[in-house]
């Protein structure tokens, strides 16, 4: 489920359209770009949420593969932010 959240919201929304865009020039049969968008779906759940996929992922591919994949999602939220605190109200 995408977050309800205004600001969250807008958070998952700015991921999205940046999958988007970078999907027109990757190589997107490349394990570097399914690993970049199993990224971007977790970044864009509710926290809560992501703890539980997060668990889930730890118990199936072991810690460092959720500890990966959390670093990952935490940075394209923190790179989201940084694109909505750029554009204008």
């Amino acid at each position: 489920m995408l977050l309800t959240n205004s600001l969250d919201q807008r958070i998952a929304d700015t991921i999205s359209h940046t999958i988007d865009d970078e999907r027109k020039t990757a190589d997107t049969t490349s394990a570097i770009w399914r690993e970049r968008c199993e990224s971007a779906q977790i970044a864009m759940l509710a926290d809560s949420e992501r703890r539980v996929v997060l668990s889930h992922i730890a118990t199936r591919r072991g810690e460092a593969a959720a500890s990966d994949l959390e670093r990952s999602a935490s940075q394209m939220r923190t790179s989201a932010i940084f694109i909505l605190a750029r554009k204008p109200s």
